[in-house]
């Protein structure tokens, strides 16, 4: 993108809006096009109000034709990418207008401009209002999650608070927790409380914290923002998080492995400080987990307003892993099998219950013996002792499994 192309494009709005006899509008270039309007949705918002478009003139020297072959320096001579877009348009709505154009930089990446007006005081922000409306409503509307930094997952369906294998009293606790914040809004503003909330799930892998997380994800029709750490995440893109997820409150922003988030120097504190509310969070319920605990910084653990609520969700109890064959196998399991299974995570009885079953397949039996569910749980121990304990799994997001064509962890 040549140096003088913003320019370029002002004087064109400037000049379409003259030739066109339309009333003086005052021009100023939005610095982050993405700050004001989410252009595909922008699109799909207009269908829905009236508005008008003039087609953009584009005067100077040189003049942009309709389909541009643009070259782009790679390894490969002569190689073309070839975009069809047209040259711009001008969107008039009531007392205000927004024109954009994509335009390619020098190193082959597309930018965003975007030019706004208005010829009354305040119809930008009219219309800013307008769109937020439909944006939040068409947010609670989508059957997806928001990952920062990903693409879009599947939101999970089907799920209850009954398929969360804990301590009946950690459960309902957290199912208050959780419900609560969103249905008592307003007494949170009678009593003067700030109205957001930090939850953080810890423990052992393999024991519900990524179930606990998806069931609220099927349960609740707030839009749910999932922070993706990736190698390439940057501290924008936190940014990114905290800021969609308190713009469309009520809502929810999780972090999945909240301790690998810290490795990078001076993410910590950043961190704290979107939490501590120098931009405000209000309506935002913040959910995070954590394989290891004691990786965390006292400044997460021990302030409240922070993560105002921690549980510890370990191995399963001997009532715990009776709830949960008894799901597997109906009321005919043996009992020795809680015996068996004596500090087994949840991630563990499940592959004890599988691989017992599949052994039954190849034997040709229509169900499970004792003694090969024993075998199982023996097996499954001693990997535990030869492994020294390393039971951490790689660190995914638990929501990769309803990814088309995902191959299924046991553990999650």
């Amino acid at each position: 993108m040549e140096t003088l192309f913003p320019y370029r494009f002002v004087r064109a709005v400037q000049t379409t809006l003259e030739r066109a006899a339309e009333r003086p509008f005052v021009l100023s270039r939005a610095q982050d096009p993405e700050d004001w309007f989410h252009l595909e949705w922008f699109q799909d918002f207009l269908k829905t109000v009236d508005h008008r478009e003039l087609p953009l003139r584009w005067e100077e020297e040189p003049a942009l034709s309709p389909l541009d072959t643009l070259q782009v320096a790679t390894e490969l001579p002569g190689r073309e990418i070839t975009r069809a877009h047209r040259t711009g348009s001008i969107t008039i709505r009531r007392e205000a207008l927004v024109s954009s154009v994509a335009a390619l930089r020098s190193d082959g990446l597309t930018k965003i401009l975007m030019v706004l007006g208005e010829c009354v005081t305040g119809a930008l922000e009219r219309l800013r209002s307008e769109y937020d409306l439909y944006a939040r409503r068409r947010s609670r509307e989508w059957p997806h999650l928001y990952v920062v930094g990903g693409d879009p997952l599947p939101r999970p369906t089907g799920l209850d608070w009954d398929d969360l294998i804990v301590a009946p009293s950690l459960g309902s606790d957290l199912r208050r927790q959780v419900e609560t914040f969103f249905t008592s809004r307003d007494a949170f503003v009678r009593l003067r409380v700030p109205h957001r909330r930090g939850i953080l799930l810890t423990g052992p892998p393999g024991n519900g914290k990524t179930t606990a997380i998806r069931i609220v994800a099927s349960r609740r029709p707030e839009p749910f923002y999932l922070f993706s750490l990736t190698e390439e995440s940057e501290r924008f893109q936190l940014d990114e998080a905290f800021d969609q997820a308190a713009y469309d409150a009520p809502s929810i922003l999780c972090f999945e492995d909240v301790d690998s988030l810290f490795e990078k120097p001076g993410t910590l504190s950043h961190f704290l400080n979107r939490m501590d509310g120098l931009h405000p969070l209000d309506g935002v319920l913040v959910l995070a987990t954590t394989n290891h605990p004691e990786k965390l910084d006292a400044a997460i653990l021990e302030r409240p307003s922070r993560f105002d609520r921690v549980y510890l969700l370990g191995n399963p109890g001997p009532d715990e892993r009776r709830r949960y064959l008894r799901r597997a196998w109906g009321a005919g399991y043996d009992e020795a099998v809680i015996a068996w299974t004596e500090g087994f995570s949840l991630a563990q009885l499940k592959e004890v219950i599988v691989s017992a079953s599949l052994e039954a397949v190849d034997q040709g039996l229509h169900g499970v013996t004792g003694p090969s569910v024993r075998r199982a749980a023996e097996r499954l121990r001693g990997q535990k002792e030869a492994a020294k304990g390393e039971w951490d799994h790689p660190r995914v997001i638990g929501f990769q499994l309803d990814r088309p064509n995902a191959p299924r962890n046991l553990t999650s």
